[in-house]
């Protein structure tokens, strides 16, 4: 399959929360055909980069994949379809970027200086590849690391002196809490995160522009949510973010079906 078929179907299965078709992917081996594939994405979604997220597995390369302002809601937004978080939500900070970043040799300072708000997110996971999460690192890359969408709280100015590494999260679901944990994400650190894939961008000539922000890893590990919960995460010193979401519709009574049915 072209590129060019890759990039509609990609795109097809991010606007209506569907899959790939098994073997669409089969020939996609190298990280360069899936990068180059995310932007074919983007363009054919007619989407603008608002964002970016990453990941970095032991001893396994970094991976990234940009976020896009189609994907983006603001909090208590009601999701309308909750296939949209089939596996998962996270919680995460979102680390705005208002100043440049150098192009390599990024530092953790160098990221002090040039982040300039800091909010509180929900990233839902919608893998449109049907092996989901369990597919080749470079298909899930192709598929933008199974980002479906992500929900942005408040922006906090005030959070230079929070240690990110001991901040305290909590998630909620209808006013229950599911996770209430002190402690930093997979990197230990959120700026450092932000260094590092600013580094990783930088080896393919791309930069973190000023205006975007990154999800910089999740607090929480993945929920998995229920149709008619709402979905509420605080962290300590940042503030919070909601998401509520639709209730699950009865099936059809045998009246209904026989009617749809004349």
């Amino acid at each position: 399959m072209s590129d060019e078929r890759l990039a509609r179907e990609l795109a097809v299965a991010r606007r209506t929360n569907g899959f790939m078709t098994a073997h669409a992917l089969e020939n996609l081996d190298d990280f360069e055909g899936a990068y180059r594939l995310q932007e074919s994405v983007r363009a054919e979604l007619g989407a603008t980069v608002v964002g970016w997220k990453l990941a970095a597995p032991p001893a396994a390369e970094l991976i990234s994949a940009p976020l896009f302002d189609i994907g983006c809601m603001a909090s208590d937004a009601v999701l309308a379809d909750t296939a949209l978080l089939r596996d998962g939500v996270e919680c995460e900070l979102a680390l705005r970027i208002d100043r440049p970043l150098p192009l390599g040799g990024c530092t953790r300072d160098d990221v002090m200086a040039a982040v300039g708000v800091v909010m509180p997110a929900l990233e839902l996971l919608c893998s449109r590849l049907p092996a989901r999460f369990a597919s080749p690192r470079e298909h899930i890359v192709a598929d933008g690391m199974g980002h479906g969408a992500v929900v942005l709280g408040a922006p906090c100015s005030d959070w230079r002196p929070l240690e990110f590494d001991k901040l305290r999260v909590t998630l909620w679901a209808d006013d229950v809490p599911v996770v209430d944990k002190p402690g930093g994400n997979p990197f230990g650190d959120p700026l450092l995160a932000v260094a590092l894939l600013a580094n990783h961008l930088a080896l393919r000539g791309q930069t973190l522009a000023a205006g975007t922000f990154v999800l910089a890893g999740s607090h929480t590990g993945v929920h998995r949510a229920r149709p008619g919960e709402r979905l509420r995460c605080v962290f300590e010193g940042v503030g919070q973010v909601a998401l509520n979401l639709r209730e699950a519709e009865p099936p059809p009574t045998f009246k209904e079906q026989n009617h749809a049915g004349r």
